[in-house]
């Protein structure tokens, strides 16, 4: 038996015909003519001038309004009719009486009133909805006429059989196919000309036919029903990918439905196409065990008139250039569980509601009847989706938004992927859903719902817009959650995260890690970062700031110049520790790193090579490993006990060198010089220019500027400080004490960032030194930012000892509170220094600064 595989319904018809279960054979087919004449603007049949020998005749998409017995005179060998889109309201009783050949009419999308009388007794009508029959007549009542499918290209008028190469596309190829096989089966002797060695023979259940320039012809040679069902029943995966196959989907399945026991299919990479006319009431595949489907990068371009086995569990339709997923994919496919649509792009489109009457509009104005939207009649292109349906991978296909019914209809959904899309909002998700990626794309917050997805243990929103991270808002069975090439500046794991294993927060601009110690489950901590120009950058680990469970620790391309054992020593679960990056400080400060942790038998450190030095200058660019931090050069105490003996030894050579050439004399000399500039400097000025020196740091000086000074010279107050007063060309520490030395008192603003500067420190030893050689208290404390006690370093020991002793004012951002901190200042300035010891009854007191 030859199966006419290509044109409209007769394909499929003929090879359910022709099963060895009773139903008709179909004899050695003849030539067979088809002829297309759609998109063609035709308002009559007889206006295309088709040849009476035709056996196929497609008037689709043309605007036929009538239908008579002359129309269709003559066309005795006519096999089948194709009428659908056009605007047929009226057919002439006995109109396809004179058809005798006959077989299939499509009179779908035309009037709604359309009513078909006087049908012959050989055609009969079949609904949508009935099982498969006797099927002579084919009429779509149950479609909108409004529905359209996409409209295509005006195509030139068809002649005749060499017409079809300016045809539509589609259409040309299921002709063309026809017209072949029809030549070939015509060609043909009536025992055959195939042989039994053309038959494709599979190899452990398995048909590999990939990879090799493959016709629809040769496929149907090798696959054979009626010389190969022997091999075709054992077959069990079949793989035509990458043949460069032309051919529809249905004509497709026609071949494969002898093969009862194929499980896998797999024509990816080929030049597939859709059928066009819809066989959904004859898509009947009752013998297929097809579980899995691959039609992957096909030009497959539309799923409305889709015929597959609804057996398939796995399709993959990745890179067909398909739109939407129309309402009826659901119940074609409904046991479908694995769904991959990668790379296509799906139009958001709203249609006007199709009326009547045509609107008429007044001159010079636009009317638009479609507009890109999102929410609109249809909602949304995924129309429907079968509820089955476990894992749905959507990359890449221009979506929006998911449609409102899918957090409620996808009761059964595992793992969703709507990476590299144009979603800006987390949609609402089912509760069964456990994987989520949502990478690549706007997302700029995570909503407080999200927490209700209460079963997600995988999430992955990597490559976003996300700037602030709640750990409340995420669900509390999440184990592995990627967030990494975001804009978030902090890093905050709390409790709502306990059964977090995995966090990748890599690519950010986090400055900062919050103490996240009492999270005993996080295994793997990935927080590299891309080295930020803008200084955005972890410089310092602090002690408590990453959990002691850590397994594995990424923390290459920061900024951080130290790996020190107060926060490394306590991670006795690390056993990978990923660091790479130019920024090491190369001291001893690295000491522990280089020689300790480094050596340690039970971790590995990946990028150990690529540690660079950047201080000091001198081994810039240099490998960390090769520092040579020695216990000599690093150890405070060798260091010191070395210096001694040094000292001593020179002391002893000094004093040798001294008796020998007459040092001694020359040192009464130095002694007298030293004293000749005490005398010198003890002549301090009586009349004092400055009524204050003010010291602070460059952190502070718009403050100290815009507010201390501008307020204080302009109630009359003559202050000194070292941008405007400090003499060119001399001394640094020569201008300090000049300053400090002709002027009442010594205002200190203290912030965070004077106790980090070294020149506040100088003025403040100089003013101490002073205040005890004049017994007289000049020192004035502004608070500018609070201090606390823990946060002045050691070397500040006088001002400690200042801060517990000394009453201070304290600058305020309240106005009112401003207005009693000038009033306090100016009288504190005006007053003279008193005496820093008295004695009174043979006691000593200390003098204390009033507000």
């Amino acid at each position: 038996m030859r199966i006419l595989v290509g044109s409209l319904h007769l394909c499929f018809i003929s090879f359910l015909f022709s099963r060895p279960n009773g139903f008709l054979r179909t004899p050695t087919a003849c030539a067979l003519l088809a002829y297309n004449y759609s998109y063609l603007n035709l308002s009559s049949v007889p206006e295309a001038q088709a040849p009476k020998m035709a056996r196929a005749l497609n008037f689709s998409h043309n605007l036929i309004e009538k239908i008579t017995k002359r129309d269709l005179e003559g066309f005795e060998a006519l096999e089948v009719l194709d009428l659908s889109y056009n605007q047929i309201k009226e057919i002439e009783p006995g109109a396809f009486e004179s058809l005798l050949s006959l077989i299939s009419v499509n009179l779908s999308f035309n009037d709604k009133k359309l009513l078909v009388s006087g049908i012959p007794s050989s055609l009969k009508l079949l609904a949508t909805s009935k099982a498969l029959g006797s099927l002579q007549l084919y009429k779509y009542f149950d479609k909108s006429s409004g529905a359209a499918l996409e409209p295509a290209k005006e195509l030139p008028h068809s002649g005749g059989p060499s017409g079809l190469h300016n045809v539509h596309p589609r259409l040309r190829r299921s002709t063309e196919n026809l017209l072949r096989r029809g030549e070939q089966t015509e060609a043909d002797s009536p025992a055959g000309t195939l042989q039994p060695n053309l038959c494709a023979a599979p190899i452990n259940g398995m048909l590999n036919l990939s990879h090799r320039k493959l016709s629809e012809e040769e496929l149907m040679l090798k696959l054979d029903s009626d010389l190969c069902q022997a091999q075709l029943d054992s077959i069990l995966e079949l793989d035509i990918s990458h043949c460069d196959l032309e051919m529809d989907l249905l004509s497709l399945f026609t071949l494969v439905l002898p093969m009862t026991n194929v499980q896998y299919i797999d024509a990816s990479c080929n030049k597939l196409t859709i059928n066009i006319l819809d066989v959904e009431a004859i898509c009947k595949f009752p013998l297929s065990k097809l579980l899995f489907l691959n039609i992957s990068n096909n030009p497959i371009n539309s799923l409305d008139t889709l015929c597959l086995p609804s057996t398939i569990k796995v399709i993959d339709l990745s890179f067909t250039n398909i739109s939407q997923i129309p309402p009826n994919f659901a119940t074609k496919l409904f046991n479908l569980e694995h769904m991959y649509v990668q790379g296509n792009h799906f139009i958001y489109t709203a249609r006007p509601e199709v009326t009547e009457e045509v609107p008429k509009f007044s001159p010079g104005t636009v009317h638009i009847n479609a507009i890109s939207f999102v929410r609109n009649q249809a909602g949304t292109p995924i129309e429907s989706l079968p509820k089955k349906l476990k894992h749905l991978k959507v990359s890449n296909c221009s979506i929006v938004e998911l449609p409102e019914w899918f957090a409620d209809t996808m009761g059964e959904l595992l793992l969703l992927d709507l990476s590299s899309n144009r979603i800006s909002v987390l949609p609402d998700l089912p509760p069964s859903l456990q994987h989520l990626d949502v990478s690549n794309s706007d997302i700029k917050m995570i909503p407080p719902g999200f927490k209700s997805a209460s079963n997600l243990t995988i999430f992955n929103i990597q490559n976003n817009k996300i700037t602030d991270m709640h750990p409340e808002y995420l669900p509390l069975t999440l184990t592995k959650c990627d967030i990494s090439k975001n804009k978030l500046n902090l890093l905050l794991l709390t409790d709502a995260l306990e059964k977090l294993e995995h966090l990748n927060v890599s690519g950010n601009l986090i400055t900062r890690l919050e103490p996240t110690s009492h999270l005993s489950v996080l295994t793997n901590l990935d927080s590299s970062h891309k080295l930020i120009s803008e200084g955005n950058k972890i410089s310092f680990l602090q002690r408590g700031s990453l959990p002691t469970s850590l397994v594995e620790l990424d923390i290459s391309d920061n900024a951080i110049t130290t790996v020190v054992e107060d926060t490394f020593g306590q991670l006795s679960s690390l056993s990978v520790l990923t660091v790479q990056g130019k920024h090491f400080f190369c001291n001893c400060d690295l000491y522990w790193f280089v020689n300790v942790y480094i050596r340690k038998p039970q971790l590995q450190i990946n990028g150990k090579g690529n540690l660079r030095c950047s201080f000091p200058p001198e081994r810039r660019g240099s490998l960390v490993e090769s520092s040579n931090l020695t216990l000599l050069h690093c150890s405070l105490g060798i260091q010191m006990a070395i210096t001694a003996c040094a000292a001593i030894l020179v002391v002893l050579v000094l004093t040798g060198l001294c008796w020998r050439f007459d040092g001694l004399w020359y040192m009464k000399m130095g002694w007298y010089w030293c004293m000749a500039k005490r005398k010198q400097y003890e002549k301090r000025p009586e009349n004092k220019p400055f009524d204050a020196f003010v010291s602070y740091s460059e952190h502070d000086a718009n403050w100290t500027k815009q507010n201390l000074l501008e307020k204080l010279e302009m109630d009359g107050f003559k202050i000194c400080y070292h941008e405007r007063d400090f003499k060119p060309g001399h001394p640094v520490l020569g201008n300090i004490f000049y300053c400090i030395e002709n002027s009442h008192k010594v205002l200190f603003v203290l912030s965070p960032s004077f106790v980090n500067s070294c020149w506040c420190q100088y003025e403040l030893y100089f003013a101490e030194h002073r205040v005890l050689n004049e017994n007289q208290d000049s020192l004035i404390m502004i608070v500018l930012e609070d201090l606390p006690p823990n946060s002045v370093p050691q070397k500040f020991s006088k001002l400690r000892k200042l801060l517990k002793r000394k009453t201070y004012l304290k600058w305020s951002p309240e106005e009112h509170k401003q207005k009693m901190f000038w009033r306090q200042l100016a009288a504190v300035l005006k007053t003279t220094n008193e005496p820093l010891m008295r004695t009174e009854n043979g006691s000593t007191q200390e003098a204390y600064e009033m507000e």
